[in-house]
This record gives structure tokens, sequence and C-alpha cells, in this order.
């Protein structure tokens, strides 16, 4: 079985080193903060990958939340956001969207589609400009919290799934004229209690997804732990007639292959989904039903529902003399025999099914979020958990100390990818998987932090995969002037086919790097075995226009009016593929919260450690010069 090691409990993490493939790279892009830096526009969780524009070289992104001033107006939240596929800064696009799930691409309109935390199906040109609300959701229609990715039929209809998470699950259809339709509700469970809907896949006219049949909480109301009782199904539904037919079993999961996810809440947002292969396979994971575990409320010894750690994220696992609250069974706190979940392939027609890999928490637990497959026949996938690396989920101030790892902190998760020509089933029985455990994700104070979590992955039109994390961005310095070691929200990230490092560089400086309005700075980059390099920003100062392209080198002066701007240059290397950025910082009648030399805090959400900033504090030079390079 292809693995780059033997999964053993007795063998060291070393094993699992954070990329343990020669042939890609994982690049941590940029970290989502949602009270700052000083210059950077606000960002919560991001719960899906972004999705890449081909034109603008540009991937967009949706957070659940942003920034709420004591009002409650959110003046500030950039809930939406661009950033060009390099190291760097994102950048505001449309605000006042908040959404579980991404975007589907129009298959005509230069339209990408989504839905709000409001139930409000929305759209934004290609571009994230334009936001125009399609089905206003003020009279309740559609439960306010969507929990899989919406798609297009193959007469550019919308399909989505509408689901309270606790007593209905329907198949629902946008119609070209903003017509609502319900298409099918959901009914299948065979325990008599509600049906889950998840993922979906159009495959011709036929839609395939999941559904769930949940049994409860594990230790706490289980209906059953018996490994054939059935937890969830796949259906096949022909939309060729309208209405609909009710949809087709082709298989249904026993709780040894593993359950289907299906209860409300945050992590239960990462959906699972499926892909097809050239062959004609469906590709789909299964993991745990729910996120949460028994506990027992110690004061008044009740019991109740308390959030797994199997699952990546936030977790406690509280003792009896610290807290009040305890999870009273030992990790990984189920009742299953499938902990950590699996990636299954079966045929369309439902035949030929088998658990192509199961994970071990090592190499992976909980695979969840869309996966993509390459031309190069590799299987891309995500979990939310397991994984070599364990760190809390939490924002550390400068001058206090990351807290030790008290109870059982969890995997930070992990990339996995699986060669599909490899795959060999004889008699039923997998006897080569194709499984390669690909990246490990760290979080915590490290200055190689790239995130806690994965909510998936998208493969784009420039050929390398993108997605981002829920947890464990870097460091930065927020607009107080308080300088945090790292931030507990997410982070972007790319996984690099070509595995082909740039050679070359850039770089970029400000001159002064703060002025008053009416007087002016220059702008001096400069580049090394560089090409096709562009100006990247939110806004337009006198000659530096946002997407326009730039020489190699050069400069030019800017006298912009009051405010705080990022200026951004993006180069692609001479010899390979890949971009590379350098960014900087100008404050026009603004107050740097940060010292001259700990501007690189603001380029990339804080590559460099606070030890390090401070090297540089004893070197800065007395005249203002705001400058990153990135190589």
């Amino acid at each position: 079985m292809k693995t780059l090691c033997i999964f053993l409990f007795t063998l060291p993490l070393s094993c699992l080193a954070n990329t343990a493939v020669d042939d890609v790279s994982v690049n941590y892009l940029t970290s989502l903060h949602y009270s700052g830096p000083e210059g950077w526009p606000t960002a919560g969780k991001p719960y899906a990958p972004p999705i890449y524009n081909a034109e603008r070289d540009q991937l967009l992104g949706i957070s659940s939340t942003g920034h709420v001033d004591i009002f409650g107006n959110d003046t500030r939240a950039a809930n939406m956001w661009g950033l060009a596929p390099v190291q760097g800064h994102y950048f505001s696009l449309a605000k006042d969207i908040k959404s579980y799930v991404g975007f589907a691409e129009h298959p005509q309109l230069d339209r990408l589609y989504s839905i709000d935390l409001d139930g409000n199906i929305f759209y934004v040109h290609s571009d994230g400009s334009n936001k125009n609300i399609v089905f206003d959701n003020s009279e309740e229609e559609l439960s306010s919290q969507p929990n899989v990715q919406p798609i297009f039929d193959q007469q550019g209809r919308l399909l989505f799934i509408d689901t309270d998470g606790e007593s209905y699950s329907r198949l629902m259809r946008l119609d070209a004229d903003n017509t609502l339709i319900e298409m099918h509700r959901f009914n299948n469970n065979p325990h008599g209690y509600y049906t889950g809907a998840g993922g979906m896949l159009l495959s011709g006219n036929t839609l395939f997804g999941y559904l769930a049949y949940p049994r409860g909480t594990p230790f706490l109301d289980t209906l059953s732990i018996d490994d054939d009782f059935i937890v969830g199904a796949l259906y096949a539904m022909d939309l060729s007639n309208d209405p609909v037919q009710s949809p087709e079993i082709i298989h249904e999961f026993t709780l040894a292959e593993g359950e289907v996810p299906w209860t409300r809440g945050e992590a239960a947002r990462i959906a699972t989904y499926l892909v097809e292969d050239q062959q004609g396979y469906l590709y789909g994971t299964t993991s745990v039903g729910t996120c949460k575990t028994k506990g027992i409320i110690v004061h008044n010894q009740q019991e109740a529902k308390f959030d797994n750690g199997i699952c990546g994220g936030s977790y406690d696992l509280y003792s009896v003399t610290d807290k009040e609250n305890l999870i009273h069974t030992e990790y990984p706190h189920y009742d299953g025999s499938n902990p950590f979940g699996s990636v299954f392939r079966v045929k369309k027609d439902g035949s030929d099914f088998v658990l192509v890999h199961t994970f071990s928490d090592l190499d992976g637990s909980q695979p969840r979020g869309p996966m993509a497959i390459t031309d190069n026949g590799y299987l891309y996938g995500t979990t939310m958990g397991g994984g070599a690396h364990k760190d809390e989920v939490i924002s550390v101030k400068q001058g206090n100390p990351y807290p030790s790892q008290f109870g059982e902190v969890t995997g930070n998760g992990t990339i996995y990818r699986i060669r599909l020509a490899d795959i060999k089933v004889e008699n039923g029985v997998v006897v080569e998987s194709g499984f390669e455990h690909v990246h490990s994700f760290k979080a915590g104070i490290d200055v190689e932090a790239d995130g806690k979590v994965p909510t998936g992955i998208m493969l784009a039109a420039n050929g390398n995969l993108y997605g981002t994390t829920l947890y464990g961005g870097r460091g930065y310095t927020d607009n107080s002037g308080n300088k945090y070691l790292n931030d507990k929200f997410g982070t972007v990230f790319e996984v690099d086919l070509s595995a082909q490092q740039p050679t070359g560089s850039v770089s970029i400086s400000i001159t002064p790097g703060s002025i008053k309005q009416g007087e002016q700075a220059e702008v001096t980059w400069s580049s090394f075995n560089a090409t096709d390099c562009k100006a990247t920003g939110e806004t337009v100062i006198g000659d530096w226009q946002p997407d326009s392209p730039l020489e190699p080198q050069g400069s030019m002066v800017i006298s912009p009016q009051t405010g705080v701007y990022t200026l951004t240059v993006n180069c692609k290397d001479s010899d390979v593929n890949s971009r590379f950025a350098a960014l900087a910082t100008l404050y026009v009648d603004a107050e740097a919260k940060a010292k001259d030399s700990e501007s690189l805090s603001y380029g990339n959400g804080g590559s460099l450690d606070w030890r390090w900033l401070f090297l540089l504090t004893a070197a800065a030079l007395f005249k203002p010069v705001r400058t990153t390079r990135f190589k």
C-alpha cells in the first residue's frame, strides 16, 4: 500500500513532516484577521475554499463574519475578500456578506452565486463586484444557515439544500427568473427520524448526493453502536423530468463504513462532498455524524453535549478540579468502530463499493470539504483533524506564555492524496490504496504556522490547488498597537503541484512611510529574475493602478488622501510558473501602530517571529521606510 510511513502509534510523529511528498509544495499565503492589523480589512472564519478568477489572477473567498462596532454596524467587515495567489495582503470586496458556503460559478454568465447566513441568495461578478440579492429571504422561506455548496444544473439553474438541521432537508432550485422551487423533500431515514442531506454532484443529468440518518450523540443518546447499523446513504436522482421522481438509494452506509455529518453548528458546516473520475467512479468520504460527545456538568452531575476535539478546532478536555465540565470518556470520545473516517469509491449504479482508505488520526481525522482530481490522476482532499501537529485555538499576546497543552489537544488537520491508478481491489478487498499523506498543518506561535482545520480544496485554472483553514493564523499588530504572536482566525494556502520553488525575488519600499495629507511619498520596487509584474491593492492612487502591469523595477511619486494604504507588487518567476510578491504600507495622517522595523508583520500576517523583530528594531534607520521582500 502506497504510504510514506507505517501509521503505528509507536512511531515518532516525525514520519509525518509538514509536507511529506517531494513533487508538491504547500505554501502559506495569508492570515485572515478579525480585528486588524491597521491597514488590513477584517475577516472572520472561512468555511469554504476560495474560487479562482483566471482573468484577474485572483482568489475570492467568503468569511462567516467580520467586524461589528459597538452599535452593531458591520461597517468595516470584509466578509468577502480577494487575494492575489501569492504570499501577501488580502483586500476587501463586497461587505455585508456572511456565509458558511462558497461560490458556484454560473455556466454562462459572469456571476458567482452563494447563500448568506440570512438565507438570501445573491451573486457577484467574477471580480467580486456588484453584489445583487436575487432571492430575499426576509420572509424566512429558507433556513438561515445553508450547509452545502450550491451547484448549477445543465439549464443554468441553481440547486442547493435547505435544511434546519433537525427536522427537514429539501432539494431546492432557483430558476432563471429567480423563482424558488422545492424539488424534493427527503424523508428516507429508516429509523423514523430527521433525514440530513449533504454534498451534491451533477453527472450528466443525474444528481448524486449524501443522506444522513442521525443516530444521536456518542455515549449520550445514540440509537445503536452495532457495526451494521445504517447511518446514511448515497442517492441518485434523475433531473430529466420536472417534477423529478424520488431519488434512488444506490448505497447505504453502515456504522463500520462511517457516518455522514448531519448536526448543526460550525464544525458540521464543513460538509462532505463527492467527485467523479474519468472512469465514472464516484469518490467521497465518511466521518463522524456529529462533533459533539457526552460530557458531565460536575456540580450537578447532569449529562450534556460537549465539543469533541476529534474534529479539530476549539476543544477543552476539562478536569474535575479545574473546571465544572468533564468529558467522561477517553479520546477519541466516540462509540463507533470507525472514529477517524474513510475515503470510499463506488460506481454510479452503487456497485463495487469499497473503503479505499481508513484514517488512523496520525494520517488524518475527519475527511471533509470539497475534493479535487488533478490531470495527473490524483485525488486531493483535506481532513479537519489529525496529523503530526497539535496546537491550541487561541491568540497569544506578546509577553504572555503560550498555554501548555492541558488535556488532549487534537491534531490540526492534513492534506492527503490518492493516486487513482494505483488502487487495486481483489475479491472486494483493497490490496493497494494509492494513499499518501501530503501535509500536516501547523498552528500556534511557530514562525512557519500555516493553519488549523482545513475546509477542503479547490483546483484552479492555473493548475494549483487552494484552500482555507478555520484557525491558526500568524501573528499581527492590532489597531491599538498590541502585538499578538499568532491569531485564532484562519489562513489561505496553496498546493503547488509543480513543487518548483521560484528563484526570483521582488521588493517594494515607500519613503517616507508616514506622511501628512498633501505631502508626497515615493514608491520604489525592484525584482530579480522576474517577469509579468503587477500592481495590486484596493485603491487607485495617482499612477498606481491596481491590476495594472509594472516594469520589473521602477518608482513613482504618490500623494493619497488620508488613510492607511498597502501596495503590493506580484511577479512571475522567469524560470518557473510560480508567482511571488512583496508589499509595503503607507500611513497618511494616520498613526503607524508598529515600529518602522516591524512592518513585516503587516506584509503576510507576521511571517517573522517577534524575536527577529526585536533584532530588526536595533538596526532601524532614522528615516521611516516601509519595505518588505519575499522570495
